[in-house]
């Protein structure tokens, strides 16, 4: 059921980040809906054992980090830094599993799918919170200690 919740929410983000949203949030809907669509299809090719480290898992997450991690630097607005450290975080459980080969299956796995959460939750409130995307949307980075108005 948690996978469907997990579809169901992340079509949502993504089509409204497609439809409805900026340039930066339509090119991080468009990355993570094709690297969740390449990530089914890899773990449906390949099986979800995670008893080791496949090498195109790896190459699928960091290159889906590199190119979230391009799209914040190029737009750098709250939502795209969020999404691609969120990215990045989860790719590192890669390394984890390369440097400890013996962690146990379902640590590695929950390494790897829990940052996907956090990246649909912070799509969600990017369209859904417009007062918090006029506040932290600036881009004038750092943001300046200044009194936010009501």
């Amino acid at each position: 059921m948690r996978v469907e919740i997990y579809v169901a929410l992340m079509l949502l983000a993504t089509g409204f980040a497609l439809w409805r949203g900026t340039k930066a949030e339509s090119r991080i809907g468009a990355t993570v809906l094709i690297g969740n669509l390449l990530t089914f299809a890899l773990e449906h090719w390949l099986g979800s054992a995670f008893k080791s480290v496949s090498l195109m898992y790896l190459a699928l997450d960091f290159g889906l980090a590199a190119v979230l991690c391009a799209v914040a630097v190029k737009y750098p607005c709250w939502v795209a830094i969020l999404v691609s450290a969120f990215q990045v975080n989860g790719a590192l459980g890669h390394l984890v599993k390369l440097l400890v080969p013996h962690t146990i299956p379902f640590s590695y796995a929950f390494l790897l799918r829990f940052w996907a959460w956090p990246m649909i939750i912070a799509m969600l409130a990017g369209r859904s919170l417009p007062k918090m995307q006029a506040i932290l949307g600036g881009r004038d980075w750092p943001l300046r200690m200044r009194p936010v108005e009501p």
